[in-house]
């Protein structure tokens, strides 16, 4: 009877302490959410200046490779420079790097060499439609009919511009950038199988440092004539920010993110804000204008991502032995 008794006082208090772990974790995740959306706005507009004023291929590499340099000395303070190395994790974190930061750098940046930062902003909105996809196939979120009915309003928004013409010219530019959000939702779901036992630090720290060594190997082979373009201070300095806020500290605060909430539902609450943001940014560095019909299309995708946001269940859905681990996992 005793026994029966304790285990009944002290069930409460256990709910208590999981429920409160969850709020935490939601609580954190979403300051992350926006930290990253504000960073996520100023991407396209930063990229887009380097894709037009430097080689594109050097301004990707060099941003990767300070990233890289950012994360090694935070990774050694944290103990965990020696796991990126990890033969049980090395293969996994070369494969996300590949995906997740050497063909987005690729893709985003040459595309905006010919797509103004503004239409780049709506390709991008596509990033929920993958997430949706790829949250249901790999990690088993379902999809509601809320879901899905945003999706295709998010697909109505970028083919009303599209059916215009004009602003997603030429093809190939729109095509390669249309495809970046996969590649990156891509890198994310491989991410979350490594959260736990991988902090969000060391997955983030991984896939730049894997990636800076493809990155340099293919701008020595085909462009080592443009690391003369290093000389300016300008690009330096455009390269440095670029590292450090869009590549650095942005995967640290998604994955932070990520870790703690659905990958849908992170993907719906961030997207929506950056092309407001993003049009901003656009028109007062790049003196860029958006037109009515891209004004448009991003309030139909944007919509649509917010039916998004109304309609997915926050919390990450793990197994029942993570999902302690993951909600306390400290960001830094």
């Amino acid at each position: 009877m005793r026994t029966d008794s304790s285990a009944t006082s002290v069930s409460p208090v256990v709910n208590e302490n999981a429920t409160a772990r969850r709020a935490r974790a939601f609580q954190v995740g979403v300051t992350l959410c926006i930290i990253n959306t504000i960073i996520g706005a100023g991407q396209p507009v930063i990229t887009r200046w380097g894709a037009v004023h430097l080689d594109p291929l050097l301004f990707c590499t060099s941003a990767v490779v300070f990233a890289s340099i950012c994360s090694i000395p935070f990774l050694q303070f944290r103990g965990e420079l020696r796991l990126i190395v990890d033969p049980r994790y090395r293969a996994r974190l070369f494969m996300m790097s590949m995906a997740g930061t050497v063909l987005t750098s690729l893709t985003l940046t040459y595309g905006l060499t010919r797509i103004s930062a503004v239409a780049g902003v709506l390709l991008l909105q596509t990033e929920p439609v993958y997430s949706l996809v790829l949250s249901t196939v790999f990690i088993g979120e379902r999809p509601s009919a809320r879901q899905i009915l945003a999706t295709a309003t998010i697909l109505v928004g970028i083919g009303s511009v599209f059916a215009g013409g004009g602003s997603f010219s030429p093809l190939w530019a729109a095509a390669i950038i249309f495809a970046t959000p996969l590649f990156w939702q891509t890198s994310h779901v491989m991410g979350l199988k490594l959260m736990p036992p991988l902090t969000p630090t060391s997955v983030a720290g991984g896939r730049f440092f894997y990636a800076s060594f493809v990155l340099t190997a293919m701008l020595l082979i085909f462009r080592r004539g443009s690391l003369v373009q290093l000389a300016d201070l300008t690009s330096l300095s455009v390269i440095a920010v670029t590292g450090f806020f869009i590549y650095f500290l942005s995967a640290v605060t998604w994955y932070g993110a990520i870790s703690r909430l659905s990958l849908a539902w992170t993907t719906a609450l961030v997207v929506p804000g950056i092309p407001i943001l993003s049009i901003l940014f656009a028109v007062m560095f790049l003196g860029e204008h958006a037109t009515t019909r891209e004004v448009v299309g991003i309030l139909i995708s944007v919509s649509g991502v917010l039916t998004l946001v109304l309609g997915a269940d926050p919390h990450r859905k793990q197994p029942a032995s993570e999902a302690a681990e993951a909600i306390h996992e400290p960001l830094i």
